[in-house]
């Protein structure tokens, strides 16, 4: 108990210690008019004065004082300023005390910031990529801690770099809109199989569409594959079935034989490019044979193809809303699906879509 009441008392003196030591911007005026006084004070005179010890004195006038030339004896004169020296003591307090963590190791801060801004991964992606393959750095950080230096203003990166922003929509209205039915109810996402709501068996799909500016016809069409999280984007001409059709076309072409097995299902919305469903389902080569089965989600219902709509928003990181999708070359178009496809995703453990997808895209291949 003594040894606590101590260090208390120890601890109290120190803080009144320094406290009485620091000297504030009136006493380096006074400081300045002793030094500039044509008698000669002492610093003992000086320190008398103000009412601190003469060491504390002496070292500001040291430490603060700096040379001038003296024209008139064309020499070097120490000099002090209490404006000047004010300025140096509040510098020298805003870096005093332990520097960040990120600060020391610049090795990870570039590292961060170019994930963030460059490859748009998140702090949680960054930190569980780290930690999974095991790379060295001076410090292992948290997505905690990431998110920490970034409201510090520690690294070049802006709350607007990392996130989405959503606008709400009034619950009457959705509700009030929600009243309608889906136009094919033999299709609804109601009598999907529910095996596909696991996401443990491959081949189910999820499509959306993204459209440019309003003076361009150009759109996306968007497809991700919901257990491998495959992100897939085709250009369109134009926002109609007849330009959804051929998109899937084209997957048809690349997958060939084995594209049954890859496309399973596709659920999209009530969109009116989607509503066709047997342009969709049917096969190119043969309009008898069906290629794949569609489901429609409820109207106004994203969230029952939330990971679509997801990746659709780190696609929006890319090119934001209201560009002129036709000044996205397709070389462009597909660096960026390379590095939405190729950035580790913390549902599937950190580990990319495109290697879960090729994984289960041999495996077809190998039982073919």
């Amino acid at each position: 108990m003594c040894r606590t009441n101590c260090n208390i008392i120890e601890a109290e003196n120190k803080e009144k210690r320094e406290i009485k030591s620091r000297l504030i911007y009136e006493d380096r005026i006074i400081i300045e008019e002793k030094l500039r006084n044509r008698k000669r004070i002492t610093i003992t005179q000086i320190a008398k004065e103000l009412g601190r010890d003469k060491s504390v004195i002496s070292r500001e006038i040291s430490r603060n004082s700096y040379l001038k030339w003296d024209e008139r004896t064309a020499k070097y004169k120490k000099i002090y300023s209490a404006g000047r020296a004010q300025g140096d003591y509040e510098a020298r307090r805003k870096k005093a005390g332990r520097k960040s963590a990120i600060m020391k190791d610049k090795k990870l801060k570039q590292f961060i910031e170019d994930k963030i801004l460059i490859e748009k991964w998140s702090p949680k992606e960054i930190s569980g990529y780290i930690k999974k393959n095991n790379i060295k750095f001076e410090i292992q950080p948290s997505y905690q801690e990431i998110y920490y230096w970034i409201e510090e203003k520690q690294l070049k990166i802006k709350s607007e770099d990392l996130t989405h922003k959503y606008k709400l929509k009034k619950k009457e209205k959705i509700e009030e809109k929600a009243k309608k039915g889906p136009k094919h109810k033999e299709k609804s996402i109601h009598r999907r199989p529910e095996i596909i709501d696991k996401n443990e068996e491959f081949g189910h799909w999820e499509l959306d569409c993204v459209e440019g500016n309003k003076e361009s016809k150009k759109t996306y069409l968007t497809i991700l594959e919901r257990k491998t999280k495959k992100y897939i984007v085709i250009e369109m001409k134009e926002h109609i079935n007849k330009c959804v059709r051929e998109a899937i076309n084209s997957l048809e072409d690349r997958y060939g034989k084995n594209f049954k097995k890859i496309f399973k299902t596709m659920t999209t919305d009530n969109g009116h490019e989607f509503l066709n469903y047997d342009n969709i389902e049917r096969s190119k080569y043969d309009r008898r044979k069906k290629r794949t089965k569609v489901y429609y989600t409820d109207p106004y219902s994203s969230w029952q193809k939330g990971m679509n709509e997801n990746c659709n928003g780190i696609l929006r990181r890319f090119i934001p809303k209201g560009t002129d999708l036709n000044t996205i070359s397709k070389y462009k178009l597909e660096i960026i699906l390379e590095k939405i496809n190729k950035k580790p995703r913390e549902i599937l453990n950190y580990t990319s879509a495109e290697e879960m997808f090729n994984i289960e895209i041999n495996k077809i291949e190998k039982a073919a």
